[in-house]
């Protein structure tokens, strides 16, 4: 502890308590970032250590938390798989460190070296002994208050864990902000001193893990990966004010402010529901996996039976991005806009009607109940052969595809936005409208030999592209001769290397409830 007078109280079932010590605001955080990056150190560490057991970091952290965050070296056995292709490009003395098993002495080092911590703590000797494999962090709602924020970092022997942090924090600055700390079962719980009493007595009447709302949407999440989270929008809501009052102490605008759109308001004054996500390593693919639950102020569009352009494009189709049943989120958009600012909304339609434009009729025409933007092979040699004295559309393998009323979209494009019937290569097919700016390329999307949806890079990428609602795709591999010779560090062109494919999908499950996945696949 630092030279002021410090107390360690033991609670009842066993806690201990300890605080004191003037140190500087960031200390609590590096002290918690720093754990985190011995316990973590990366997506890469999960193949090195198969974990310890015990309960996660949520048995300790209060049921109030408005979000939650946690790192776990325990991963399920699918996940224990190197996904070593993907590290190539790391720095070579922390890939040779990690190969060693020493990421966490690695890591540790790094931070001594920064000053975070003190140069005459030992690793082998002081940390070791009792640094375990989970930590959690978790924003809890503090009235009118900034948020109060505990992290919770697993230990293998309380007293040796406190005598190694008392030693840190000794060594901070005295003129900065107090940290606070306890031992609860097997963890180390931190936060601001004077916020120690609130958290340990909000934990006390519950914890996340004994909070319905929270075990019910990681039940439905799965496997929780390496890392997840899990937010209350609502909660998050309520921090809103608090935190948009500490960004106007600084001039800054706030994270609120900022997601102020074309409603007038901020979309946080109607937040509702909850989500979760999980960081997930498979042995040719990393993946964040998320679901989203219980959103009550609108309805959520259910997937329709529509065409799913998407999978019947060629599949040396480098690049697509689809949305099914827009016309739904169209409607379910429109609807909202006008129940935040109805006389906003009633301007719009006023001013789009003057360019002859109707809406939302004829933004439901443009995405229609089937929409792909596709992008085929050889998008980047067309641009680099454009001429500079044509005048015409360039001939791009670029296309938008859609299941929609064609005549409208037409006249929409040639009468109220004055493009001319002849600017774009077209076709039509059996209500199927394709646009585009090269007529071979627009003719070779009817019915290809080999379709997107079998293709296997494809569906590696984008697994549930059948029952996905939003979908985006890129094949990496067809771009990289023209990008990583401009990457200089070596290191991270062998990482880029590594990456065949990016793949994002997302589906809604019901009205309340949807889910996504983000997912990088090696290069096969």
């Amino acid at each position: 502890m630092s030279d002021e007078t410090s107390t360690v109280t033991e609670q009842p079932g066993g806690d201990i308590t300890e605080s004191g010590g003037s140190n500087k605001g960031w200390l609590m955080a590096g002290i918690g970032v720093g754990a985190a990056a011995l316990i973590g150190g990366g997506t890469y560490l999960g193949i090195q250590f198969l974990g310890g057991g015990g309960d996660q970091p949520d048995s300790v952290l209060p049921a109030t938390s408005a979000a939650y965050v946690r790192v776990d070296l325990d991963p399920s056995a699918g996940q224990k798989v190197a996904a070593v292709r993907f590290f190539q490009g790391m720095d070579e003395d922390a890939k040779a460190r990690l190969d060693q098993g020493e990421w966490r002495e690695y890591v540790f080092e790094k931070l001594q070296e920064d000053g975070t911590i003190p140069a005459d703590l030992s690793y082998e000797e002081d940390v070791k002994p009792w640094l375990g494999d989970r930590a959690g962090l978790a924003a809890i709602p503090n009235g009118e208050d900034e948020p109060i924020i505990a992290i919770a970092v697993q230990v293998k022997d309380g007293q040796k864990a406190l005598d190694a942090v008392d030693q840190i924090i000794a060594a901070g600055d005295a003129e900065s902000q107090d940290i606070g700390y306890y031992l609860d079962d097997d963890y180390i719980v931190f936060t601001q001193e004077a916020h120690v009493d609130t958290v340990k007595a909000a934990a006390e009447q519950g914890t996340l893990s004994d909070h319905d709302a929270y075990t019910s949407d990681m039940d439905d999440l799965g496997d929780a990966g390496i890392a997840s989270y899990w937010m209350d929008s609502e909660r998050i809501a309520e921090m809103s004010n608090s935190l948009t009052e500490a960004q106007d102490e600084f001039g800054a605008p706030s994270a609120v402010d900022m997601m102020s759109g074309p409603f007038g308001s901020s979309p946080m004054e109607s937040m509702s529901g909850r989500s979760a996500g999980a960081l997930r390593l498979n042995s040719d693919s990393i993946e964040i996996h998320g679901i989203g639950r219980g959103v009550e102020n609108f309805t959520l569009p259910e997937l329709a039976d529509t065409a799913q352009l998407v999978l019947d494009l060629p599949s040396d189709t480098v690049g697509a991005f689809a949305v099914e049943n827009g016309s739904a989120w169209v409607d379910m958009i429109w609807d909202a806009y006008g129940q935040q600012d109805a006389e906003g909304r009633q301007q719009v339609v006023n001013e789009a009607a003057a360019e002859g434009v109707t809406l939302p009729e004829d933004i439901k025409a443009l995405v229609g109940d089937s929409l792909s933007l596709s992008v085929g092979p050889g998008l980047v040699e067309a641009i680099n052969t454009m001429s500079q004295t044509e005048t015409g559309m360039p001939a791009l393998p670029i296309a938008y595809r859609v299941d929609s009323d064609s005549t409208r979209i037409n006249t929409l494009l040639n009468d109220s936005l004055g493009l001319p019937p002849t600017a774009l290569a077209q076709r039509t097919d059996e209500g199927i409208l394709t646009l585009g700016m090269h007529q071979p390329y627009v003719d070779s999307l009817n019915a290809p030999a080999d379709r997107l949806g079998d293709d296997a890079t494809f569906k590696a990428a984008v697994p549930n592209a059948a029952d996905a609602h939003w979908l985006f795709y890129v094949n990496v591999n067809d771009f990289e001769q023209y990008y990583l010779n401009e990457v200089q560090d070596q290191s991270t062109r062998e990482a880029l290397e590594a990456l065949g494919a990016v793949g994002w999908s997302a589906t809604v499950d019901n009205d309340t409830d949807s889910h996504f996945t983000l997912r990088f696949v090696a290069d096969q």
